[in-house]
C-alpha cells in the first residue's frame, strides 16, 4: 500500500510539473504574440494591435486546452484502473484468505 501512495505522489509532481509547463507556454505565446504584434503593427493605433494580440492568444490557448485535455483524461484513466485493480487484488486477497482459512 506504501508503494501505491508513493506511486499516487510522484504522479501528482508530474502533474504539477505539467501545469507549470503549460503556465510557461502560456506565457511564452503571450509574449510573442505581443512581438510580432508590435513588429507587424507598430504604425496601426495601440486599440488595434491589443485586439490582434487578444484574438491570437484565445486561439493559442483553444489548442493548448484542446490538447490537454485528452492527455489529462488518459491520466485520469489510468490512474482508475490501477487503483481497481489493486482493490480487487485486495478483495481477492480477503475471499482466499476466508477459503483457504
Amino acid at each position: 500500500m506504501k508503494k501505491f501512495f508513493a506511486k499516487v505522489k510522484s504522479l501528482a509532481k508530474r502533474g504539477k510539473a505539467a501545469v507549470v509547463a503549460a503556465v510557461a507556454a502560456v506565457s511564452t505565446a503571450a509574449i510573442s504574440v505581443c512581438a510580432s504584434a508590435a513588429t507587424t503593427e507598430a504604425s496601426s493605433n495601440m486599440e488595434t494591435m491589443l485586439q490582434s494580440a487578444g484574438d491570437q492568444l484565445t486561439a493559442q490557448f483553444g489548442s493548448l486546452v484542446t490538447t490537454l485535455i485528452p492527455v489529462i483524461l488518459g491520466i485520469l484513466g489510468s490512474g482508475l484502473v490501477i487503483f481497481g485493480i489493486m482493490a480487487l487484488i485486495k478483495l481477492s486477497k480477503k475471499v482466499f484468505g476466508k477459503v483457504a482459512g
